[in-house]
Formats: structure tokens, C-alpha cells, sequence
């Protein structure tokens, strides 16, 4: 009976492309590292630089630079990576805290900080109704986006744009469950109010 064929050591492009991220990364980690790097970098910069971009407010060049400085920092944590967790997680976190690293003071974090809760909690989740007709009204939800506190638009880019689920939001910050919904919940109350107005049938209907 003949044995299974092993996975390639050198695995060629054809190859490359049918192995999910995990297996790639695995072959970073012993030292494969060009080709398989090169098929990560085709499936996920660009919403790792879409994801930067927001986090920039729309800076180009320091957008380039974070994405370009994640992708050096991925081949030297590929020790890190556990393949229980999501690839792209794993990833987003690296650009974050390049992004960190590059453009926060403490004194601005303090700021966001007090900037990110507001008097009352809204009651309810962005329904999806509303959230289809912000979907239809991109180009108007993109300079609302850029008016909330950084850490309500990251949320909502990495939920909105980057259809992250709460939990890979949660894991990805390292943060609790239900403060990624208060975040989302302000949010899209933030939203709502920016565009009332702007968007068609954005304003709220009287009960």
C-alpha cells in the first residue's frame, strides 16, 4: 500500500494557493518563508491596509508604511502564531500595535478614553435594515466614520468593513465581549446622528 503523500517542504504556487493560512504560517515558522509569505501577502494586504487606513484617517503614506512594517514584524513572530486563532487576527493585531507604537501618546489614549463613553448607553444594535442602507451610503458613513473616537471606528471598520464577527473583535483587542458592544452600539447611535439628514431615510421614524 502506498504511503500518503507528505505536505511539499517546497511547496510550489499551485500548491501554495490550496493550503489554508494556518498551514502556511506553519511553514514560515520552519523556515519556508518566501512563497508562502508572498500567498499570505496576495489574500490579506489589502484589508490589512484598508483596516491601517481607517486607523490613519485616510494617511496614505503612514498607512503603507504600517502595513509594509506588519508584514516584516509577521516573519519574525511566526513563532507566535497559534493555529487555533484566525490568521487575519493575528495579523491585524501586529498592525495595531505598529500602529500603537507609531502614532499614540499616553496622553492620547487617555483622551480617547474619556471620548469613548458617552452619558447614556443607546438601547439598541444597528438593525439590519440600517445597516444595509448605511452599506448603500458608503461614501457618506466613510466621513461620518472619521468623526468618532478611534476606538468606536476601529470596531466598526473591523466589523463593517472587515465582517469580523464581536468575538474575533474581542480576541483580536484583547478586549471583553460586551465592550466591543458598547463600543458598536455608540457607535452606530454616533452614526445615526452624524448622518440624520445626509442619508436618505437615515433619520430616525417617529414612534
Amino acid at each position: 500500500m502506498q504511503a500518503p503523500d507528505p505536505v511539499p517542504s517546497a511547496a510550489p504556487g499551485a500548491a501554495l494557493s490550496a493550503l489554508p493560512d494556518h498551514d502556511l504560517m506553519l511553514l514560515v515558522a520552519g523556515g519556508i518563508i518566501e512563497q508562502p509569505v508572498t500567498e499570505l501577502f496576495r489574500r490579506h494586504n489589502a484589508g490589512l491596509y484598508n483596516y491601517v487606513a481607517w486607523l490613519c484617517q485616510g494617511n496614505r503614506g503612514e498607512a503603507e508604511d504600517i502595513a509594509q512594517k506588519t508584514w516584516v514584524k509577521l516573519m519574525t513572530r511566526c513563532g507566535d502564531y497559534q493555529p487555533d486563532a484566525a490568521f487575519r487576527t493575528f495579523l491585524f493585531q501586529i498592525a495595531r500595535n505598529s500602529w500603537l507604537d507609531q502614532v499614540r501618546s499616553a496622553d492620547a489614549r487617555q483622551r480617547e478614553a474619556l471620548d469613548d463613553q458617552p452619558a447614556e448607553m443607546p438601547a439598541d444594535d444597528l438593525s439590519p435594515e440600517a445597516e444595509l442602507q448605511l452599506r448603500q451610503h458608503a461614501h457618506h458613513v466613510q466621513r461620518a466614520l472619521l468623526q468618532l473616537p478611534v476606538a468606536q471606528r476601529e470596531v466598526v471598520v473591523l466589523r463593517f468593513f472587515s465582517d469580523m464577527s464581536v468575538e474575533e473583535i474581542a480576541q483580536m483587542l484583547g478586549e471583553k465581549f460586551e465592550t466591543v458592544k458598547s463600543r458598536l452600539r455608540y457607535a452606530f447611535a454616533r452614526l445615526r446622528a452624524n448622518l440624520a439628514g445626509s442619508v436618505p431615510g437615515s433619520q430616525e421614524t417617529p414612534s
